[in-house]
């Protein structure tokens, strides 16, 4: 079997790792033996932010192994056939991470540090902050895929109260959280979400979802944790929500133009909070591990984990 690799920024030792795993098979190095002998002979891709003309030529292409768990970039691959089957990452090692940095997030918003900062700012010594009790600081969670559930999981293991909205109905894993599904339960979920964490897919229909009217049902001064996606959040809607009060910040690790231009104004803005999309990594090992799995279970004739939907997006 030829495989054609590309990973954007590997330094050579996730491409060893595959030719490691899988010593059967020819994995062919995009970067590095240009142009293609045989490409007829590909029958399989793995590859993250490949580029646009990546595709091209390879009639016999059945399977793209995505080194990720978004593929909004696949999806809309200009090269990238219709009829060609995508697989993802599921988690990788990233809801653990990602859980971390919706706890910091939480706590930011739980113990006003966002106050402490602007008095920090200001040379002032502010004792009269108000910690919330973590059983009253309500977590909402968009999203309840791989990630979103056990981001939830582990938010309610702290203690918090944590609901999850999904397009469709799901189950809690423990019991602990409350699940909430479909547009009719939209209201009720955003007005018991103190802190909302988005982790949805994107796709068309998630498009823009943080916007003036979902921030308007959230309770006043909620706080928006959005590691997912960066076409997810208007940005303009965020700052008029700050700017009136109804949100009291924001922890971005995620943009629609990344890196984030050097004249946003996101950059200065007292409350809001931005890191350089590193809220959760994949981990090199287990993201191998998972796309030799799965190659080897469809070998096998066996249908892989990460199976996208191209419909659904996700």
């Amino acid at each position: 079997m030829s495989i054609l690799y590309y990973c954007k920024g590997d330094d050579g030792q996730v491409l060893q790792s595959f030719r490691q795993h899988l010593p059967g098979h020819r994995i062919i190095d995009w970067n590095s033996e240009r142009p293609l002998t045989a490409p007829e002979q590909i029958t399989a891709a793995i590859v993250w932010m490949p580029p646009d003309e990546f595709f091209e030529n390879l009639p016999a292409l059945k399977q793209v192994y995505a080194f990720s768990a978004g593929v909004d970039q696949l999806l809309q691959h200009p090269s990238l056939p219709k009829d060609v089957a995508i697989i993802r990452l599921l988690d990788a090692g990233m809801a653990l991470q990602m859980a971390e940095y919706a706890l910091y997030g939480t706590l930011h918003f739980q113990r006003q540090m966002g106050l402490l900062r602007k008095a920090q700012a200001r040379h002032e010594w502010v004792c009269e902050v108000k910690a919330n009790a973590t059983a009253d600081t309500r977590i909402g969670v968009l999203g309840a895929g791989a990630l979103g559930l056990q981001v939830a999981t582990r938010l309610s293991l702290n203690g918090y109260p944590v609901s999850c909205w999904s397009r469709s109905a799901r189950q809690s894993p423990d019991g602990r959280m409350t699940m909430l599904h479909g547009d009719e339960a939209m209201p009720e979920f955003l007005a018991n979400s103190q802190v909302l964490v988005c982790l949805l897919p994107m796709t068309e229909a998630t498009r823009g979802i943080l916007n003036q009217q979902l921030f308007s049902g959230l309770p006043r001064g909620a706080f928006l944790i959005n590691p997912g996606r960066g076409d997810h959040l208007v940005d303009d809607d965020l700052l008029s929500a700050l700017a009136s009060g109804q949100l009291s910040g924001a922890l971005l690790d995620v943009f629609s133009v990344e890196p984030l231009p050097e004249d946003h104004p996101f950059w200065d803005h007292p409350d809001i909070l931005i890191t350089p999309h590193v809220a959760a990594q994949s981990l090199e090992e287990e993201s191998v591990r998972q796309i030799v799995d799965n190659i080897e279970a469809i070998e096998r004739g066996k249908l892989p984990s990460g199976l996208v939907d191209r419909q659904s997006g996700y």
